[in-house]
This record gives structure tokens, C-alpha cells and sequence, in this order.
């Protein structure tokens, strides 16, 4: 009798290890396509932090990165060899995605007589594009900047180091907006125009975005 038992509690956790052994290959499998699921998913987001601004689908005339810059070197020194006053450089790129992710790169430098100053700027965000009233909006979300301070070979403390942009520089409190766009060829480039008003215009030209 007491063989019996015995056999039969035997067989009795005999079967509740297979019913566990199974419940955990079960579970795994699942975990394994969860987790094949999720880093499929996770391909497919964007890196950083893009934020949940509004945002639009961007036109495909819109999509990609497009640059503009303006430099004042010949306020340096003038043809006559004479100290004009400081010199400046300012670039600036967005890269627009078609899922209404949006990214701003910035670059400005000033010289004045042995001192030079630069920033480079990196913010992201999202994009709101209205391509009948021809507006473009960037709501930033998160970025950093560096700068490079120095006179001659003396340079201050923060030399060169990542820095946060603040609330302040980031929306709600500041946006990028562009009015009146229109999209030109010139020389065979794509180039996206905005106007500045007195009828300057702001050329941005289509281009490849700079790798980090």
C-alpha cells in the first residue's frame, strides 16, 4: 500500500515538474518574443529626446537637413591692413524626418583682436509644418551646446565642456518659427527661402547632416 502511495506521489511530482518545466518554457518563449518585439519597436525610435510637442508630417520637399550661414570676416581687417573691429561666423541646420522629429544644428564663432569665442549648438524636438500658409514651427525639447572660450593661449574654466540648454532656451519658452517658406532650385541644389523682411532672405540649402 505504502509502495502505491509512494508511486503515486512520485508520479504525481513527476507531473507537476513537467507542468512547471513547461510553464517556464512557455514564459521564456514569450519573454523572448516580447523582448525580440520591443528591440524591433526600439529600432525603429528615434535616439534622445524628441519630446511630445506638437508635431506634423513633414512634406517630402521638407524632409531631410537643410543649412544656412552667414560670415563677416572682412569686418576683421580691411583691405587697407586696418583693425575693422570683431568678425563673426553664424551657421545654422535643421534636419527635418518625415514623422515630424525635427533636429537644429548651431555653430557661431566671434574674433576680436587675440580673443575667440565659439558655440556649438545641438537641439532636438518636433516640427509642425503647415505647407498651405507656408509656416514651420520647432518646439524644442532637449539639446546641449559647448563653447570654447579663449585669448590667446589662456582659456577660462568650462573650456569645451557639455552643457545643458535651460528651460529657458527650450519650449515652451522659446520656439523656432519660419514664415513664407518657398523651395527654389539654384545650380542644380535645392534651396529652401525664407524672408527676413526689407527684402533680405534667409537661404537655407539642402544638404547632408553633419555626423557626430
Amino acid at each position: 500500500m505504502n509502495a502505491k502511495v509512494s508511486k503515486k506521489k512520485s508520479g504525481r511530482i513527476k507531473g507537476l515538474l513537467l507542468a512547471l518545466c513547461l510553464l517556464y518554457v512557455s514564459a521564456l518563449c514569450c519573454c523572448t518574443l516580447y523582448s525580440c518585439k520591443k528591440a524591433e519597436n526600439a529600432s525603429e525610435l528615434p535616439e534622445g529626446e524628441f519630446g511630445n510637442h506638437p508635431r506634423s508630417t513633414v512634406p517630402d520637399e521638407l524632409v531631410g537637413y537643410w543649412i544656412a550661414g552667414v560670415s563677416s570676416i572682412s569686418n576683421f581687417w580691411g583691405y587697407d591692413g586696418v583693425y575693422k573691429g570683431p568678425a563673426n561666423e553664424i551657421a545654422v541646420g535643421y534636419m527635418l524626418y518625415k514623422d515630424g522629429r525635427a533636429k537644429e544644428y548651431f555653430y557661431y564663432t566671434s574674433t576680436s583682436t587675440y580673443c575667440r569665442t565659439q558655440v556649438l549648438g545641438y537641439k532636438e524636438g518636433t516640427v509642425k509644418i503647415d505647407p498651405v500658409n507656408k509656416t514651420l514651427e520647432m518646439f524644442y525639447a532637449s539639446g546641449n551646446y559647448r563653447g570654447f572660450n579663449s585669448c590667446g593661449s589662456s582659456n577660462p574654466p568650462g573650456f569645451g565642456e557639455t552643457k545643458k540648454y535651460t528651460a529657458a532656451e527650450l519650449y515652451p519658452n522659446k520656439k523656432m518659427v519660419l514664415k513664407d517658406w518657398t523651395i527654389k532650385e539654384n545650380n542644380g541644389k535645392k534651396v529652401l527661402e525664407v524672408p527676413l523682411g526689407d527684402g533680405e532672405v534667409q537661404r537655407y540649402v539642402k544638404s547632408a547632416e553633419p555626423q557626430k
